[in-house]
């Protein structure tokens, strides 16, 4: 993969990467009671806790010209009783598991009214608890995250240039041949980005496009975010947008950890003042 060094000259580029390259830092806003409610709720509707069902099989086994033949005499069927074992502290393994307070995991335990049933299967009750109140922290913090822009130069507060002569590998049989690009071939992940990119390169409104490097990381509560594409757009006027391609108009509706990232991604641009979207294919730019 060829690095066009006249592209990283240009006009174009250039103003298109003063607006993208800022790197930004998000704090997180959430109220506890809304945490509480809405891991309360998730609780209520965890499947129910039963008791572990221990199943006894005897039988005879016999030797046979054919192998070995084995006929069942006894099946028996007991519910584990948890009250002669020790009983782990589900406080502790949630406060490991969430990082919330003990007052809070308390609450939110003792108001889901699904307590009696840790007793049934202990392990199995904090490992849905655990999910329950991970996943609905999850959502509020996404959903309460903000992203601020850090200021000064350096590699602390921007991508540098120059980290595009590092060349990547690709695989040329998944890499689309343009011309109007920073390389002379785009690698794609799906069809989708492969005829997107195609689309792109064939438009005389599209000055410049590029797939992201996969070095531009956005940092979010779940992993890190690595965009799609810097596109610069001309009509009347000059446009500087990054765009996320999707291949369903669906996807926004589901909560998902890669949804979420997506999110995240739009309130870095956001604070940037980038204009940024999820399209379907390159009609959508």
């Amino acid at each position: 993969m060829r690095l066009r060094k006249e592209v990283l000259q240009s006009a174009e580029f250039l103003e298109l990467w003063k607006r993208i390259k800022p790197k930004t830092t998000y704090r997180v806003e959430f109220q506890t009671p809304v945490l509480v409610a809405k891991a309360v709720e998730s609780i209520k509707k965890m499947d129910h806790i039963a008791k572990p069902v221990l199943r006894y099989k005897a039988g005879i086994v016999a030797p046979t010209k054919a192998g070995v033949t084995g006929t069942a005499i006894n099946i028996s069927e007991e519910k584990r009783d948890y009250d002669d074992y020790p009983i782990p502290d589900v406080l502790a393994y949630l406060q490991n598991e969430t990082e919330l307070t003990r007052s809070t995991l308390v609450e939110i335990l003792t108001t889901s009214g699904r307590l009696g049933e840790f007793f049934n299967d202990p392990q199995k009750f904090m490992d849905q608890a655990a999910k329950c109140i991970k996943d609905t922290l999850h959502r509020l913090i996404v959903d309460g995250i903000k992203y601020e822009r850090i200021e000064g130069v350096g590699e602390e507060a921007e991508w540098e240039q120059r980290m595009f002569s590092n060349e990547e590998m690709i695989n040329y049989l998944t890499a689309q041949q343009v011309n109007h690009s920073v390389y002379d071939y785009v690698p794609y992940d799906s069809e989708i980005e492969r005829e997107f990119a195609r689309n792109l390169d064939a438009r005389e409104d599209i000055k410049l496009f590029m797939k992201l490097p996969s070095w531009f990381k956005i940092e979010t509560p779940i992993g890190d975010y690595n965009p799609d594409w810097a596109i610069v757009k001309h009509n009347d006027q000059t446009v500087y947008l990054v765009r996320e391609t999707k291949g369903t108009r669906d996807f926004l509706k589901l909560r998902s950890s890669e949804r979420d990232k997506v999110e995240c991604g739009r309130r870095h641009f956001e604070a940037l003042g980038v204009p940024f979207a999820v399209a379907m294919n390159a009609d959508e730019v």
